[in-house]
C-alpha cells in the first residue's frame, strides 16, 4: 500500500514568492517501512517594481556588523577530592546581610611625569589627577565577622597589585577568582565574580557576591603623567586633564575630560572625551562623543561618531552616522551611512558608496567640497554662497539646483592602433556606451555652472545614481 501526502506553502518575501513542495512517500507491507522524503521548492519572481535604493551587484549591500564577544569564564581550582556543586555566583548576599566594609588602599612614590600602566578587568575604574608625586590605588572590600588582613592581604586576595618597574608604574586589577562555602555538609562552588562585588569571609576566603554593590577602583595619578591603560568588560572614568593618553576599550565605557594627544582603540563600548589636540582613534560598534577636535585621525566601523567641533580631519567610515556641529577640513572614504553637519567652513573630500551627505549650511568663505560617491542622498545647500563653480558628472541622477546649467565637454582622447586580437572585446564595451551614450549627454547629469564670479567655492562632483540638491 503506498501512501502519499503532499504539503505546500506559499510564503511571500519582498518581491518573490516561494512554493515549497514536500512529498513524503511511505511503503508498507514489509517487516521494515520505508519513508521518503522529498522537497521541491519553486522561486517565482513578481511583476511588482521593487520599491527603495537599487544595487548593482552583491557587493553593493551594507556589511554585517559582527557580533560582541562574552566575557571570559575562570577555572576554579579545588584540592585532591574535594567535591562540590557549582552554584552559579556562589552566595548571594543583601543589606540585610550583616556584612562589613573597609577602605583599603596602597600608595607608591613616583616623578611627576610617570608613565603608568593600568590592566583592568571587569572592575570600573575611576582614574583622578592629584598635583602629588605618587600614585594611590584605594577600594572598597566586603567581609564577614572580624577582618584583620592588612591591607596589603586584601590586595591580594582581590587580585588588584601596584608596583613599580624602573621609571614606570604598573596596576594591575583582575577578577576576583572562584570560591566555595560548605553548608550542612555539602559543599558549593563556583567559577567568577558575576555581576556584584565579592564578599570574603574574616580569613580573606571568597564566599560569594553582593550583587547591588559596584566593584570600584580610584586610582590617584600625577598630573603630569603618560596613561596607558587596558579594560575590558568595565567603565572608566578619568577626571582632569592629561598629557598623552593610550587607551585600550572592550565592551564597556569612557567617560573623560581632555588630552593633548589620545590614542583610542575601542569595540563594543561608549566614549565620551571633551577636547583633544591630536586624536587616533579606532572605533568599532559603539558611540563616540566628544566636544572639540584639533586634528583627529578617524577609523571607524558601525557606530555613531559625534562632535561639536571638528578643525581638521581624516577619516575611513564604514557604515556609520556621523554627525558634526561644525567641520572646517573633513578628507577621507565612507562606504555606506550618513555623514551630518550642521556648519561646513572650508572643504570636505569625501570618496565612498552609499554614503548620504547632508550639510545644513555653507559658509560663504568655503573652498572645496569634492564628492566621488554612488547610490546617496547629497544636500549642499548654496543660498550663503554668492560665487561658485560646479563641475558634476552623475548619470541616472536627479540634480536640483537654482543655477543655469551648461553641457559638460566631452574629453578628447587620442587614437591609438588596435591590436586585431582585442577588437572583439573592443566592439562589445562600445556597443555598451552607445546604451549610455544617451545619459552621459543629458545636460541634466552632466554638466557644468558657476554662480557669482565664479572663483568662490569649488564643487567637483562624480555621483551615479545619486539625488543631489543645490537648493
Amino acid at each position: 500500500m503506498l501512501a502519499f501526502i503532499w504539503m505546500a506553502c506559499v510564503t511571500a518575501v519582498g518581491a518573490q514568492t516561494v512554493r515549497t513542495v514536500t512529498q513524503t512517500n511511505t511503503q508498507a507491507g514489509s517487516p521494515k517501512q520505508k519513508s521518503v522524503t522529498k522537497t521541491t521548492t519553486i522561486s517565482k519572481t513578481s511583476s511588482a517594481p521593487a520599491t527603495g535604493r537599487v544595487y548593482s551587484d552583491v557587493s553593493d549591500f551594507p556589511p554585517t556588523p559582527p557580533m560582541p564577544p562574552m566575557p571570559p569564564m575562570e577555572p576554579i581550582e579545588l584540592s585532591e577530592g574535594a567535591t562540590f556543586m557549582e552554584m552559579g555566583e556562589g552566595k548571594q548576599f543583601t543589606d540585610k546581610d550583616d556584612l562589613k566594609s573597609k577602605e583599603v588602599s596602597q600608595e607608591i612614590a613616583s616623578s611627576k611625569t610617570p608613565d603608568i600602566f593600568i590592566d583592568n578587568t571587569s572592575r570600573n575604574i575611576v582614574i583622578k589627577t592629584w598635583d602629588q608625586p605618587k600614585v594611590k590605588v584605594t577600594t572598597t572590600v566586603y567581609f564577614e565577622g572580624e577582618g584583620k588582613l592588612s591591607d596589603e592581604e586584601w590586595f591580594e586576595k582581590m587580585n588588584l597589585s601596584l608596583k613599580t618597574m624602573g621609571g614606570s608604574v604598573k596596576i594591575k586589577s583582575g577578577n576576583v577568582g572562584g570560591g566555595s562555602y560548605t553548608f550542612n555538609g555539602n559543599s558549593f562552588g563556583w567559577t567568577g565574580q558575576g555581576g556584584g562585588v565579592a564578599v570574603f569571609s574574616a580569613e580573606g576566603m571568597n564566599i560569594g557576591t553582593k550583587s547591588n554593590t559596584k566593584r570600584l577602583v580610584t586610582i590617584y595619578i600625577p598630573a603630569g603623567s603618560k596613561l596607558d591603560v587596558e579594560s575590558k568588560y568595565a567603565d572608566v572614568q578619568i577626571s582632569g586633564s592629561l598629557g598623552t593618553a593610550s587607551i585600550d576599550l572592550a565592551n564597556g565605557n569612557l567617560d573623560a575630560e581632555n588630552f593633548s594627544k589620545l590614542m583610542l582603540h575601542s569595540k563594543y563600548s561608549n566614549v565620551s572625551v571633551g577636547n583633544v589636540a591630536y586624536a587616533e582613534i579606532e572605533f568599532m560598534n559603539g558611540r563616540f562623543s566628544a566636544k572639540n577636535l584639533d586634528d583627529a585621525d578617524l577609523d571607524t566601523k558601525y557606530s555613531t561618531i559625534e562632535a561639536v567641533l571638528v578643525k581638521k580631519g581624516v577619516f575611513r567610515s564604514t557604515n556609520d552616522e556621523y554627525e558634526f556641529e561644525e567641520a572646517q577640513e573633513l578628507r577621507g572614504r565612507k562606504n555606506y551611512g550618513n555623514m551630518r553637519i550642521t556648519r561646513l567652513s572650508n572643504s570636505l573630500e569625501l570618496d565612498g558608496t552609499n554614503a548620504d551627505i547632508k550639510i545644513r549650511n555653507i559658509d560663504a568663505g568655503a573652498s572645496l567640497i569634492r564628492v566621488d560617491n554612488k547610490y546617496a542622498d547629497i544636500r549642499l545647500p548654496l543660498k550663503q554662497v554668492k560665487n561658485f563653480n560646479i563641475r558634476y558628472n552623475g548619470p541616472f541622477s536627479s540634480v536640483y539646483g537654482n543655477f543655469e546649467r551648461n553641457a559638460l565637454a566631452e574629453e578628447t582622447k587620442k587614437t591609438e592602433k588596435k591590436d586585431p586580437s582585442i577588437s572583439d572585446a573592443i566592439s562589445g564595451r562600445i556597443a555598451q556606451e552607445l546604451r549610455f551614450a544617451g545619459e552621459r549627454n543629458n545636460i541634466e547629469n552632466r554638466f557644468t555652472a558657476t554662480g557669482g564670479d565664479g572663483k568662490g567655492l569649488k564643487i567637483e562632483m562624480n555621483c551615479q545614481n545619486c539625488t543631489v540638491d543645490f537648493k
